[in-house]
């Protein structure tokens, strides 16, 4: 497999991971503004999905499905969490931790599979602007 691949296969199951978060903060999120914020960040993290989807395709590659006992170990975790404390603070900051890890992998893969096509490094570097926003707007919510 070679290093365009990779890295879209990463961001692709980085996505993922991110809209599961998305979707269990969604569900617990109390003020409309915030809400709305979440929302809005699932909707981006959905457009990326779909680009990295389609250059995936492009390459006559399928999808890269996350860790089944991570993904699962994440929900589970998220889930604990927000159930014991589900105030929108809470939720900001494990959606913080998100945008954190997610800046953080996704850079490591990009520097990892550095000879990747320009296209597939643009759309890794459109991920970590897009954490680094979304963390910049939950900070508010702390």
């Amino acid at each position: 497999m070679d290093d365009t691949v990779s890295l879209l296969k990463e961001c692709d199951a980085g996505l993922i991971m991110a809209k599961d978060s998305l979707t269990q903060a969604l569900n617990y999120a109390k003020a409309h503004n915030f809400s709305n914020m979440l929302k809005k960040y699932y909707d981006e993290h959905t457009k990326l999905e779909t680009d990295v989807k389609n250059k995936l395709m492009e390459n006559n590659e399928g999808e890269k499905k996350p860790n089944v006992i991570g993904r699962t170990a994440a929900k589970g975790m998220t889930n604990m969490k927000l159930m014991l404390n589900g105030r929108d603070e809470k939720i900001a900051d494990i959606m913080m931790d998100g945008c954190n890890m997610g800046i953080k992998n996704v850079s490591k893969y990009m520097n990892q599979y550095g000879g990747s096509k320009e296209d597939a490094l643009r759309l890794a570097n459109n991920i970590v602007v897009l954490e680094q926003n979304f963390a910049n707007e939950l900070r508010q919510y702390l």
